[in-house]
């Protein structure tokens, strides 16, 4: 019996040959293959039999497990968008059509996008080579929650958007001659019911360009709805001033009138068209430091001291504009940028204090108490009270005391005001100057300084009482000029000829999908023929605590076993997981050299089985003709 069972272990070799045989071959032919992993065959004995407490005879080998090598392949660059590979670990996952999640894994990223047939409209799924759902979050998708991992959706169609910032810097030719006699506003000349609104000679120059209303639902076919904005300029009666109007074609305005369903009709209403009418106010050097703006009623008299001027609210920069292409239920508001730069309200001291009895220096934020003088000479002594009574930015009124330590500097006045009036403050030129942290409409004021010295004498009773900045019971003056400062590029009225220096708006038309980016991150960024790169989705990928687990379905596709434990969900980057390249593919881990000496080694050692089993039937045959004989 023990003879015999050599035979069987040689053929027990020879079988464990061909399946290692069969793994390295499988190996081989898939050095190519996308994102394949390598498996190695591992090999057990077969139990022995005991001959005795120190003998014991094997039974040959037999295959003990099959392992996968899930170490990354080479990145491989392609010219597919579609195309990713992860960096590190982590699977991509995958939904059959026939299932309700994801079930299967894999590292091969040759995807497609191919229509999508579901809810969502004017979208892409993007799936594997044999059809099966990508997934992750969908970021721009109307019937996906985006914290909800489902198959990934791109949108074939980015939607319109409406114009909501109009920028237009020009130069406005200055020249006396241009100064009207006879100032007739660019609102009265226009009439938005006639077939000429505006008659060629009742402007100077002109800026367009096209503005973009909101968009109509993603059911729809139609077009981008737009219009062309033309803004006129002319000059007015009064030098450094020009005045603008604002329009669009007036067949175009839908506008609701304010407070009712009634929209402006091109075939009635003068204002048809007329969207925003303003004047600029330049300084002597031809810089725009003022602008002032009035709505268009229907029938288009604005009439500039009525109700129909426009107040910047309090934290606007930039007046703004209503307009309606399509006839929406609600008016959309665009803002006008000239280029400047909106200044908050300053509040200026009426007199100014000196840091010396001469008025030789006039003081700053850094003068000490103790050399603090006005302007007759009287100086600010320990325990005078400086008493502001005003209003803060939004209005709250305010009765604030400081009281005057010679230690301190004046430095610590700025501060207490700073924090009182919500302000800052500072000494310029010797005034005090304070100045709101909001743009627009502001309250901000100093209605009243009064001065009280430490032994309760009063200027009127004492004048040797200080009055560093303004007489008792003085208000101070709002700077009403240069509300704007220019930007890097901005509107001006110099000599030259008029001129468009920059012009923009915000807004964009529907857009087709042209093409795809994936960052590390595994961010699907739609760009659109409109100009627009858009997030669409980000993928959600998989790992697993145990990958050696997993089961091999063939198609580089892995499945979840018991063995792997469940599937651990993550973004690319975050955590242990890789990160995603695109336009590159994950080649074969295969070691072609390593493969080849693995084959030579294991063609020795079958052949070496073969030769033990015909070795054992050559003995065989000997004892066979020993009993014959």
């Amino acid at each position: 019996m023990e003879f015999l069972t050599s035979f069987y272990n040689g053929v027990s070799g020879i079988n464990a040959m061909s399946q290692q045989l069969n793994v390295t071959a499988n190996n081989v032919a898939n050095a190519n293959s996308t994102a394949f992993k390598a498996s190695q065959a591992n090999f057990v004995d077969v139990l022995e039999t005991v001959m005795s407490p120190m003998v014991s005879v094997g039974h040959g080998v037999q295959l003990g497990s099959l392992s996968t090598s899930f170490t990354s392949g080479t990145l491989e660059s392609t010219t597919r968008a579609e195309d990713m590979a992860i960096t590190g670990s982590g699977f991509f996952q995958l939904r059959d059509s026939e299932r309700t999640a994801a079930d299967s894994y894999t590292r091969n990223g040759a995807f497609n996008l191919v229509q999508h047939f579901g809810t969502e409209t004017n979208a892409y799924n993007l799936v594997s080579g044999n059809g099966q759902f990508v997934q992750g979050y969908n970021l721009a998708a109307t019937t996906v929650p985006a914290d909800v991992v489902d198959d990934i959706l791109i949108k074939n169609i980015a939607p319109q958007s409406a114009t909501t910032e109009v920028s237009v810097m020009a130069n406005l030719e200055y020249r006396p001659a241009l100064v009207e006699g006879v100032d007739t506003p660019l609102f009265s000349s226009w009439n938005g019911s006639s077939t000429t609104p505006l008659a060629v000679g009742t402007y100077e120059y002109t800026a367009e360009l096209k503005i973009y209303g909101t968009d109509q639902g993603e059911a729809t076919t139609a077009d981008s709805s737009y219009d062309y904005l033309t803004i006129y300029f002319d000059s007015t009666a009064n030098q450094n001033e020009k005045e603008f109007l604002v329009t669009c074609h007036p067949t175009m305005d839908h506008r609701l009138i304010a407070g009712s369903d009634t929209r402006y009709d091109s075939t009635t209403d003068r204002g048809a068209g007329a969207l925003l009418y303003g004047i600029l106010h330049f300084n002597i050097n031809g810089a725009l430091n003022d602008i002032e703006c009035w709505q268009v009623p229907p029938n288009g008299d604005v009439a500039p001291g009525s109700a129909n001027k426009i107040d910047l609210t309090r934290g606007e920069a930039f007046y703004s504009f209503d307009y309606n292409l399509t006839g929406d239920a609600a008016n959309t508001t665009a803002t006008l940028n000239f280029g400047t730069v909106a200044k908050p309200q300053v509040v200026i001291s009426p007199a100014t204090a000196f840091s010396s009895a001469s008025n030789a220096s006039p003081a700053t934020a850094f003068s000490s108490w103790n050399s603090m003088y006005d302007s007759l000479g009287n100086q600010v002594k320990e325990g005078d009270t400086i008493n502001f009574l005003g209003t803060t930015g939004d209005g709250t009124p305010l009765d604030y005391t400081y009281t005057v330590t010679t230690s301190q500097s004046t430095q610590d006045l700025l501060i207490a005001l700073e924090n009182q009036f919500a302000c800052t403050a500072e000494i310029i030129e010797g005034k005090l100057t304070i100045t709101d942290t909001v743009v627009g409409d502001s309250q901000l004021s100093i209605d009243a300084i009064s001065y009280v010295s430490a032994s309760g004498a009063t200027p009127l009773t004492d004048p040797t009482v200080a009055q560093i900045f303004g007489s008792q019971g003085e208000s101070f003056t709002v700077d009403s000029e240069n509300r704007y400062i220019g930007g890097p590029l901005t509107t001006t009225s110099y000599a030259s000829p008029s001129a468009i220096l920059f012009q923009s708006q915000n807004g964009f038309g529907r857009g087709k999908l042209q093409d795809i980016q994936v960052d590390r991150l595994g961010n699907i960024i739609g760009r659109y023929s409109n100009g627009q790169d858009i997030k669409q989705a980000q993928l959600v990928l998989a790992n697993f605590a145990n990958t050696q687990g997993l089961m091999n379905k063939g198609d580089t596709i892995f499945f979840a076993t018991t063995k792997s434990g469940e599937s651990i969900l993550g973004t690319a980057g975050q955590g242990s997981f890789g990160t995603v390249t695109n336009r590159a593919l994950e080649m074969s881990n295969v070691d072609v050299g390593m493969e080849m000496a693995t084959l030579i080694a294991t063609q020795r050692a079958y052949q070496a089985n073969a030769k033990s089993i015909s070795t054992l039937d050559e003995i065989y045959d000997k004892v066979l003709q020993m009993v014959r004989a």
